[in-house]
Protein backbone atom coordinates (compact mmCIF):
# COMPACT_ATOMS: atom_id res chain seq x y z
CA UNK A 1 0.00 0.00 0.00
CA UNK A 2 2.65 2.21 1.24
CA UNK A 3 5.01 1.73 -2.56
CA UNK A 4 1.69 2.52 -4.33
CA UNK A 5 1.14 4.96 -2.59
CA UNK A 6 4.58 6.61 -3.11
CA UNK A 7 4.76 5.80 -6.59
CA UNK A 8 1.28 7.48 -7.45
CA UNK A 9 3.38 10.80 -5.94
CA UNK A 10 6.10 10.84 -8.41
CA UNK A 11 3.53 12.20 -11.48
CA UNK A 12 2.79 10.88 -14.50
CA UNK A 13 5.33 8.98 -16.56
CA UNK A 14 7.36 10.67 -19.32
CA UNK A 15 5.59 11.04 -23.37
CA UNK A 16 6.31 8.13 -24.91
CA UNK A 17 6.92 10.39 -28.20
CA UNK A 18 10.48 11.82 -27.05
CA UNK A 19 12.92 10.43 -29.08
CA UNK A 20 15.79 8.50 -28.33
CA UNK A 21 18.36 10.97 -29.64
CA UNK A 22 17.30 13.52 -27.11
CA UNK A 23 16.99 11.02 -24.17
CA UNK A 24 20.25 9.84 -24.77
CA UNK A 25 21.45 13.48 -24.92
CA UNK A 26 19.83 14.35 -21.63
CA UNK A 27 21.16 12.06 -20.03
CA UNK A 28 24.75 12.66 -20.88
CA UNK A 29 24.32 16.17 -19.79
CA UNK A 30 23.17 14.38 -16.52
CA UNK A 31 26.23 12.56 -16.32
CA UNK A 32 28.31 15.53 -16.87
CA UNK A 33 26.19 17.08 -13.98
CA UNK A 34 26.42 14.44 -11.64
CA UNK A 35 30.39 14.09 -12.16
CA UNK A 36 31.24 18.10 -11.81
CA UNK A 37 28.87 17.82 -8.63
CA UNK A 38 31.06 15.48 -7.01
CA UNK A 39 34.20 17.04 -8.09
CA UNK A 40 33.01 19.78 -6.39
CA UNK A 41 32.28 17.78 -2.96
CA UNK A 42 35.52 15.88 -3.00
CA UNK A 43 37.12 19.51 -2.80
CA UNK A 44 35.09 20.01 0.28
CA UNK A 45 36.50 16.77 1.57
CA UNK A 46 40.01 18.18 1.23
CA UNK A 47 39.69 21.67 2.45
CA UNK A 48 37.28 20.31 5.59
CA UNK A 49 40.58 18.47 6.28
CA UNK A 50 42.55 21.24 6.35
CA UNK A 51 40.53 23.02 8.25
CA UNK A 52 39.44 20.96 10.88
CA UNK A 53 40.75 23.49 13.82
CA UNK A 54 40.10 26.35 12.68
CA UNK A 55 36.17 26.23 12.39
CA UNK A 56 34.04 24.80 14.90
CA UNK A 57 31.60 22.01 12.84
CA UNK A 58 27.98 23.86 13.33
CA UNK A 59 29.48 27.29 12.88
CA UNK A 60 31.05 26.30 9.24
CA UNK A 61 27.84 24.35 8.73
CA UNK A 62 25.77 27.48 9.32
CA UNK A 63 27.70 29.59 7.42
CA UNK A 64 27.85 27.45 4.54
CA UNK A 65 24.22 27.16 4.04
CA UNK A 66 23.41 31.13 4.94
CA UNK A 67 26.16 31.93 2.67
CA UNK A 68 24.67 29.95 -0.14
CA UNK A 69 20.99 31.11 0.79
CA UNK A 70 21.85 34.84 0.31
CA UNK A 71 23.23 34.21 -3.17
CA UNK A 72 20.35 31.77 -3.90
CA UNK A 73 17.66 34.29 -2.86
CA UNK A 74 19.43 37.07 -4.99
CA UNK A 75 19.35 35.08 -8.19
CA UNK A 76 16.13 33.57 -7.49
CA UNK A 77 14.67 36.62 -6.26
CA UNK A 78 11.73 36.86 -9.31
CA UNK A 79 11.22 32.76 -9.53
CA UNK A 80 10.78 32.80 -5.43
CA UNK A 81 7.91 35.21 -5.92
CA UNK A 82 6.14 33.51 -8.35
CA UNK A 83 6.37 29.96 -7.03
CA UNK A 84 5.63 31.51 -3.23
CA UNK A 85 2.39 29.48 -3.24
CA UNK A 86 4.01 26.07 -4.09
CA UNK A 87 6.66 26.83 -1.73
CA UNK A 88 4.39 27.26 1.13
CA UNK A 89 2.33 24.06 -0.15
CA UNK A 90 5.49 21.89 0.00
CA UNK A 91 7.46 23.28 3.35
CA UNK A 92 7.29 19.73 4.57
CA UNK A 93 9.24 18.06 1.92
CA UNK A 94 11.69 21.30 1.65
CA UNK A 95 12.17 21.04 5.21
CA UNK A 96 13.05 17.19 4.96
CA UNK A 97 15.52 17.91 2.42
CA UNK A 98 17.10 20.73 3.83
CA UNK A 99 17.21 18.66 7.57
CA UNK A 100 18.70 15.30 5.49
CA UNK A 101 21.48 17.82 3.60
CA UNK A 102 22.82 20.19 6.24
CA UNK A 103 22.09 18.92 9.88
CA UNK A 104 22.33 15.68 8.95
CA UNK A 105 24.60 15.08 6.37
CA UNK A 106 27.72 17.84 6.95
CA UNK A 107 28.00 18.70 10.62
CA UNK A 108 28.51 14.90 11.09
CA UNK A 109 31.12 15.00 7.97
CA UNK A 110 32.70 17.76 9.72
CA UNK A 111 32.68 16.35 13.14
CA UNK A 112 33.75 12.97 11.34
CA UNK A 113 36.77 14.70 9.71
CA UNK A 114 38.86 16.03 13.22
CA UNK A 115 39.37 12.55 14.12
CA UNK A 116 39.50 10.13 11.02
CA UNK A 117 41.33 10.09 7.96
CA UNK A 118 40.74 11.29 4.19
CA UNK A 119 41.16 7.44 2.88
CA UNK A 120 38.93 6.18 5.17
CA UNK A 121 36.16 8.79 4.61
CA UNK A 122 36.62 8.17 1.07
CA UNK A 123 36.29 4.55 1.53
CA UNK A 124 32.77 5.34 3.29
CA UNK A 125 31.93 8.01 1.00
CA UNK A 126 31.67 5.16 -1.74
CA UNK A 127 29.29 3.17 -0.35
CA UNK A 128 26.73 5.90 -0.59
CA UNK A 129 25.28 4.60 -3.99
CA UNK A 130 24.69 1.09 -1.79
CA UNK A 131 22.49 2.91 0.56
CA UNK A 132 20.50 5.13 -2.29
CA UNK A 133 19.60 1.34 -3.85
CA UNK A 134 19.07 -0.46 -0.78
CA UNK A 135 16.66 2.52 0.57
CA UNK A 136 15.07 2.32 -3.03
CA UNK A 137 14.37 -1.00 -2.95
CA UNK A 138 13.29 -1.27 0.56
CA UNK A 139 10.99 2.01 1.09
CA UNK A 140 10.01 2.93 -2.76
CA UNK A 141 9.98 -0.48 -4.32
CA UNK A 142 12.37 0.15 -6.78
CA UNK A 143 13.52 -2.44 -9.30
CA UNK A 144 17.27 -3.34 -9.29
CA UNK A 145 18.42 -4.63 -12.55
CA UNK A 146 21.17 -7.04 -12.67
CA UNK A 147 23.70 -4.68 -14.54
CA UNK A 148 22.57 -2.01 -12.44
CA UNK A 149 23.87 -4.69 -9.24
CA UNK A 150 27.01 -5.64 -11.32
CA UNK A 151 27.79 -1.99 -12.38
CA UNK A 152 27.57 -0.84 -8.61
CA UNK A 153 29.68 -4.25 -7.58
CA UNK A 154 32.04 -3.02 -10.57
CA UNK A 155 32.99 0.67 -9.54
CA UNK A 156 32.41 -0.02 -5.59
CA UNK A 157 35.83 -2.58 -6.06
CA UNK A 158 37.76 0.11 -8.51
CA UNK A 159 37.29 2.38 -5.04
CA UNK A 160 38.51 -0.23 -2.93
CA UNK A 161 41.30 -0.83 -4.59
CA UNK A 162 42.47 2.89 -4.66
CA UNK A 163 42.05 3.43 -0.78
CA UNK A 164 43.51 0.54 -0.27
CA UNK A 165 46.32 1.52 -2.30
CA UNK A 166 46.04 -1.49 -4.90
CA UNK A 167 46.20 -4.06 -1.20
CA UNK A 168 41.90 -4.82 -0.84
CA UNK A 169 42.99 -7.66 1.63
CA UNK A 170 43.46 -4.48 4.13
CA UNK A 171 39.98 -4.35 4.43
CA UNK A 172 39.60 -6.73 6.51
CA UNK A 173 41.79 -5.88 9.47
CA UNK A 174 39.64 -1.80 9.19
CA UNK A 175 38.00 -1.20 12.38
CA UNK A 176 35.56 2.22 12.81
CA UNK A 177 36.41 4.95 15.38
CA UNK A 178 34.01 7.67 16.87
CA UNK A 179 34.98 9.85 13.68
CA UNK A 180 33.82 7.00 11.04
CA UNK A 181 30.93 6.83 12.08
CA UNK A 182 29.59 10.32 12.01
CA UNK A 183 31.25 10.10 8.42
CA UNK A 184 28.82 7.28 7.78
CA UNK A 185 26.11 8.79 9.25
CA UNK A 186 26.29 11.84 6.69
CA UNK A 187 27.29 9.52 4.13
CA UNK A 188 23.28 7.66 5.06
CA UNK A 189 21.70 10.74 4.81
CA UNK A 190 23.40 11.69 1.37
CA UNK A 191 21.56 8.58 0.12
CA UNK A 192 17.96 9.79 2.05
CA UNK A 193 18.42 13.18 0.24
CA UNK A 194 18.93 11.47 -3.28
CA UNK A 195 15.88 9.47 -2.84
CA UNK A 196 13.82 11.80 -1.42
CA UNK A 197 14.49 14.52 -4.37
CA UNK A 198 11.62 12.27 -5.79
CA UNK A 199 9.21 13.87 -4.10
CA UNK A 200 10.31 17.74 -4.74
CA UNK A 201 7.49 20.16 -5.92
CA UNK A 202 7.11 19.33 -9.44
CA UNK A 203 7.69 22.29 -11.58
CA UNK A 204 9.81 24.62 -9.51
CA UNK A 205 13.08 25.54 -10.70
CA UNK A 206 16.06 23.82 -9.97
CA UNK A 207 18.07 26.92 -8.30
CA UNK A 208 14.87 28.24 -6.93
CA UNK A 209 14.12 24.81 -4.77
CA UNK A 210 18.13 25.11 -3.83
CA UNK A 211 17.65 28.25 -2.44
CA UNK A 212 14.95 26.37 -0.43
CA UNK A 213 16.88 23.86 0.94
CA UNK A 214 20.10 26.57 1.61
CA UNK A 215 17.53 29.13 3.33
CA UNK A 216 16.12 26.37 5.91
CA UNK A 217 18.93 24.60 5.92
CA UNK A 218 20.54 27.08 7.25
CA UNK A 219 17.81 27.40 9.86
CA UNK A 220 17.91 24.07 11.20
CA UNK A 221 21.58 24.90 12.13
CA UNK A 222 21.13 27.58 13.52
CA UNK A 223 20.46 26.95 17.06
CA UNK A 224 23.42 24.19 16.93
CA UNK A 225 25.76 26.69 16.04
CA UNK A 226 24.50 29.01 18.33
CA UNK A 227 24.93 26.54 21.20
CA UNK A 228 27.92 25.63 19.73
CA UNK A 229 28.94 29.57 20.05
CA UNK A 230 28.25 29.74 23.77
CA UNK A 231 30.61 26.68 24.80
CA UNK A 232 33.28 28.83 23.58
CA UNK A 233 33.69 27.35 20.18
CA UNK A 234 35.30 30.00 17.75
CA UNK A 235 36.67 30.66 14.15
CA UNK A 236 40.16 31.23 13.84
CA UNK A 237 40.19 33.36 10.60
CA UNK A 238 42.84 33.55 8.52
CA UNK A 239 43.01 34.29 4.95
CA UNK A 240 43.12 30.06 3.84
CA UNK A 241 40.09 29.87 6.02
CA UNK A 242 37.92 32.75 4.23
CA UNK A 243 39.18 30.90 0.94
CA UNK A 244 37.96 28.07 1.73
CA UNK A 245 34.61 29.29 3.24
CA UNK A 246 34.22 31.03 -0.06
CA UNK A 247 34.15 27.45 -2.07
CA UNK A 248 32.50 25.48 0.46
CA UNK A 249 29.41 27.82 0.09
CA UNK A 250 29.73 28.54 -4.14
CA UNK A 251 31.71 25.56 -5.17
CA UNK A 252 30.81 22.49 -2.72
CA UNK A 253 27.12 24.04 -2.11
CA UNK A 254 25.38 26.21 -4.89
CA UNK A 255 26.95 24.44 -7.93
CA UNK A 256 27.38 20.79 -6.50
CA UNK A 257 23.68 20.95 -5.29
CA UNK A 258 22.27 22.54 -8.63
CA UNK A 259 24.16 19.64 -10.39
CA UNK A 260 23.77 17.03 -8.47
CA UNK A 261 19.84 17.79 -7.83
CA UNK A 262 19.62 17.69 -12.17
CA UNK A 263 21.28 15.40 -12.55
CA UNK A 264 19.19 12.81 -10.66
CA UNK A 265 16.18 14.15 -11.80
CA UNK A 266 17.28 13.38 -15.10
CA UNK A 267 18.67 9.59 -14.18
CA UNK A 268 16.99 9.40 -11.29
CA UNK A 269 18.66 8.07 -8.01
CA UNK A 270 20.09 4.48 -8.86
CA UNK A 271 21.78 5.78 -12.15
CA UNK A 272 22.75 8.92 -9.92
CA UNK A 273 24.31 6.97 -7.23
CA UNK A 274 27.66 5.44 -8.91
CA UNK A 275 28.86 8.47 -9.94
CA UNK A 276 29.90 8.84 -6.09
CA UNK A 277 32.61 6.37 -6.73
CA UNK A 278 34.61 9.36 -8.65
CA UNK A 279 35.10 10.31 -5.47
CA UNK A 280 38.67 8.07 -4.67
CA UNK A 281 39.27 8.86 -8.28
CA UNK A 282 39.35 12.96 -7.46
CA UNK A 283 40.88 12.97 -4.47
CA UNK A 284 44.24 11.68 -5.97
CA UNK A 285 44.03 14.02 -8.81
CA UNK A 286 44.01 17.11 -6.40
CA UNK A 287 46.06 16.05 -4.20
CA UNK A 288 48.84 16.02 -7.53
CA UNK A 289 47.63 19.40 -8.15
CA UNK A 290 47.19 20.87 -5.28
CA UNK A 291 50.03 18.91 -3.16
CA UNK A 292 52.14 17.97 -5.49
CA UNK A 293 51.31 14.25 -4.32
CA UNK A 294 52.00 11.12 -7.21
CA UNK A 295 49.50 9.76 -9.22
CA UNK A 296 50.22 6.14 -8.89
CA UNK A 297 49.75 2.63 -10.98
CA UNK A 298 46.84 1.81 -8.38
CA UNK A 299 44.99 4.92 -9.46
CA UNK A 300 44.45 4.51 -12.55
CA UNK A 301 43.35 1.02 -12.68
CA UNK A 302 40.91 1.69 -9.56
CA UNK A 303 39.75 4.82 -11.93
CA UNK A 304 39.51 2.26 -14.75
CA UNK A 305 36.84 -0.04 -12.67
CA UNK A 306 35.27 3.05 -11.33
CA UNK A 307 34.67 3.89 -14.97
CA UNK A 308 33.57 0.63 -16.18
CA UNK A 309 31.01 0.38 -13.38
CA UNK A 310 29.57 3.64 -14.28
CA UNK A 311 29.10 2.94 -17.99
CA UNK A 312 27.63 -0.61 -17.12
CA UNK A 313 24.93 1.22 -14.99
CA UNK A 314 25.27 4.36 -17.57
CA UNK A 315 23.70 1.98 -20.88
CA UNK A 316 21.62 -0.49 -19.04
CA UNK A 317 17.67 -0.65 -20.84
CA UNK A 318 16.06 2.67 -20.92
CA UNK A 319 13.01 0.49 -19.07
CA UNK A 320 14.79 0.12 -15.98
CA UNK A 321 16.51 3.95 -16.23
CA UNK A 322 14.21 5.05 -13.12
CA UNK A 323 12.74 8.15 -14.77
CA UNK A 324 9.61 7.84 -12.78
CA UNK A 325 11.39 8.93 -9.84
CA UNK A 326 12.49 12.35 -11.34
CA UNK A 327 8.95 14.27 -12.93
CA UNK A 328 10.15 16.96 -15.15
CA UNK A 329 10.83 20.21 -13.55
CA UNK A 330 12.43 23.61 -15.08
CA UNK A 331 15.74 24.82 -14.34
Amino acid sequence: MLRRALRGSAGTPRCAGVTSTRVDGRAWIASGLLALAVASWAGNWVIGRMIRFDAPPAGITFLRWAISAVILLVYSRRSIVQHWALLRRSWGVLLVLALLASVLQHLPVYIGLRTTTATTASLLNATTPVFILLIAWLVIGEKLTKAVLAGVVIALSGALWIVTRGHPEAVAGWTLNVGDMWILLGTVSLAFYTICLRWRPPGLPAATLLCAISTLGALCALPLAAAEFASGARFVWSSQLLAAVVYISVGATVLAYFCWNKGVQILGASRAGPFMYLMPVYTPLMGWLWLDEAVETFHLFGIALIFAGILLTRFTAHGARARESAPDAPA
